[in-house]
């Protein structure tokens, strides 16, 4: 759980956008904390030694990453400061679930209501993909479904967000860090 004087900010988006970079960056420039995104580990160690990608996953894989990512968050909190940065969080682990599972899981949409950042940063998907090997949805129209599935959510659930867009790396970063800024004042 945050002090009530700690924010959480927390980025969104499809594949390949720069969420990690990012969140990297800002960690560094605030001077705090950056919740990794733990879905890739999980995949990386746990689906893609077993299955061919984008296959084999249940619900129950993606509620482990949405826990897991919890308490990451929960240990990190009391060393992050007044503002504490996630590498994706709940909310986008049910994007994913829909996307892989084919229907929203009702367990992770619960979970991710009930833990909403105090703001978003989505991030729209005109920057390249690169397929690294373990990204799935590299189509424009698959990057397009993941930006909108979660920009519904975020409209339906109330949540607190800015859209960061533009192709230009240093742009994006500059949109993102005033947004933090605002945050901690």
């Amino acid at each position: 759980m945050t002090s009530k004087t700690q924010k959480r900010l927390t980025l969104l988006g499809p594949e390949s956008v720069g969420k990690t970079t990012l969140g990297e960056r800002l960690a560094k420039r605030f001077d705090t904390r950056l919740v990794r995104e733990y879905g890739r580990t999980y995949d990386e160690q746990y689906m893609q030694t077993r299955f061919k990608q984008g296959k084999g996953w249940r619900e129950q894989d993606l509620v482990a990453i949405a826990e897991t990512h919890a308490a990451m968050r929960q240990a990190l909190a009391p060393l992050a400061g007044p503002l504490l940065i996630e590498d994706t969080d709940e909310l986008m682990t049910c994007v994913w679930a829909e996307f892989l599972l084919g229907a929203p899981a009702p367990k992770l949409e619960t979970m991710a209501r009930a833990n909403l950042a105090d703001r978003y940063i989505l991030m729209t998907p005109e920057t390249p993909w690169t397929d690294d090997g373990v990204r799935y949805a590299g189509r424009r129209d698959q990057r397009d479904w993941f930006f909108e599935a979660a920009k519904r959510r975020l409209d339906a659930w109330h949540a607190s967000y800015a859209i960061v867009s533009g192709a230009d790396w240093d742009d994006r970063e500059r949109q993102a860090a005033a947004i933090a800024e605002e945050m901690v004042g």
